[in-house]
């Protein structure tokens, strides 16, 4: 079974949205795809752990200063 492309879309619309790039997107298709073709095992820990890892490294997050915001 192959990643049907509307999801393929979806993924690379969401990550454009959150000002993401590129290749975040295409990092998750392709474990999407892994998945779907039985060539990645989602519960299998440590796949998950190694493939977790490199889409944290490729995610771009704006630091909050908790204190102009509010947050304590």
């Amino acid at each position: 079974m192959s990643l049907d492309p509307k999801i393929s879309h979806a993924i690379k619309k969401a990550t454009a949205d959150a000002g993401q790039e590129s290749f975040l997107a295409n990092r998750l298709i392709t474990w999407m795809e892994a998945i779907t073709s039985g060539n990645a095992d989602p519960n299998d820990p440590s796949d998950a752990d190694r493939r977790l890892d490199l889409l944290f490294d490729g995610t771009e997050v704006d630091v909050i200063d908790r204190d102009s915001e509010g947050i304590f």
